[in-house]
């Protein structure tokens, strides 16, 4: 199968990674190759020797939130694309105006929900929706949830995955500091990390990508000491080495996370979640995540210390669950169901016992 996996105009796939939907891109992509699939990926670079083909139709990008000339060149230039050998495309991110544009194809085409049901992106997506059959995927039940409500329809879910390779828990017993990953912004709430560690007098790590200076400069700089720790927006590799003395990650992110790739990536390495169960998807009923439903950073400390008995190997037992390989084979499933079913018109695709499927009258299994 040919795939065409779109990001956008200006998207960089090289790490450190701007967010978690680059490092979903890169994953699934890799994953593809391997399985013996051909798979372009539209972005403006990507990592010397990646196993997918860039593709970038775009000759400048001129912002984060284009104008309608920029819209209307971009939209323009994307449709020059040659998408003759591609089976399927795949959309990934917020850019509705290229999703429009490559109507024209008159290709199968899927976009993976990452966000929450904002009411931009509702109105965008129901748009979309009402002027084509794409299929749309929910990446929790969170979000399934959401936009099922919103878009009226029956969406499906694929879990997001990831490489256990890339992160191998530790079987060390030496635990130093607490860790905090993500986007450094409000939303993100480090903040409550910061307060965590000073009540507990433990050291901590802070990693990412500062997205808000003035919240950095005014909730997180203040604090930085020999304790408390900002190591810069880390790569994958340097993240993983990072979790090995990591005595707990706190998830502390005070809006409706979409999936919690991070909090994940931590669990594959073998560190127990301590947070809010904002920060990480409700059915992650498990001993290694430990949630509370207050927004207070004071129920979390309690948390911290019961999470230091559990063992590496049952943090890295429940985030295998939820890998690549099993991600890329319901992606791959769905995009086999779709294309019979536009092709054929049987209403359905049975995958395993726990993948995706798509009917007409029948809802989704989901994992």
């Amino acid at each position: 199968m040919n795939i065409l996996l779109v990001s956008g105009p200006g998207i960089s796939l090289k790490e450190p990674y701007n967010s978690g939907i680059e490092a979903f891109i890169v994953s699934l992509a890799n994953q593809l190759v391997d399985e013996g699939h051909g798979v372009a990926v539209v972005a403006e670079g990507a990592e010397v020797g990646a196993k997918f083909r860039l593709v970038n139709p775009f000759t400048a990008f001129a912002s984060e939130k284009p104008d309608f000339f920029e819209r209307f060149n971009q939209k323009r230039q994307f449709k020059k694309l040659d998408v003759d050998s591609y089976d399927v495309i795949h959309y990934n991110m917020f850019y509705p105006h290229l999703v429009e544009a490559g109507l024209h194809f008159n290709k199968t085409s899927f976009l993976t929900l990452h966000s929450p049901a904002d009411k931009k992106r509702i109105a965008a997506y129901k748009k979309l929706s009402r002027r084509s059959d794409i299929t749309f995927v929910a990446v929790s039940e969170r979000i399934k949830h959401q936009w099922d409500q919103a878009l009226a329809i029956d969406i499906p879910l694929i879990n997001n995955g990831i490489d256990m390779n890339l992160w191998p828990a530790s079987g060390s017993r030496s635990r130093e500091y607490l860790l905090w990953s993500a986007r450094i912004n409000e939303e993100k709430n480090v903040e409550s990390a910061i307060f965590v560690a000073k009540q507990m007098q433990l050291p901590l790590k802070i990693a990412g990508r500062i997205a808000d200076q003035p919240y950095f400069e005014k909730k997180v700089k203040p604090h930085l000491n020999k304790q408390i720790e900002y190591v810069g927006h880390l790569t994958q590799r340097e993240l993983s080495s990072l979790a090995k003395k990591a005595v707990a990650y706190l998830a502390t992110a005070t809006w409706q996370e979409p999936f919690g790739l991070a909090a994940l990536e931590m669990l594959a390495s073998g560190v127990p979640v301590v947070g809010f169960d904002t920060a990480v998807p409700p059915n992650w009923a498990h001993e290694s995540v430990a949630t509370t439903t207050s927004l207070r950073w004071q129920d979390l400390v309690e948390l911290v210390k019961k999470s230091e008995a559990i063992s590496p190997s049952s943090c890295n037992e429940f985030a295998a669950n939820m890998n690549s390989q099993k991600m890329t084979s319901n992606y791959v499933k769905l995009y086999r169901g779709v294309l019979q079913r536009q092709g054929t018109g049987e209403n359905a695709v049975f995958a395993d016992d726990r993948a995706v499927q798509i009917a007409s009258k029948q809802p989704p299994i989901v994992e």
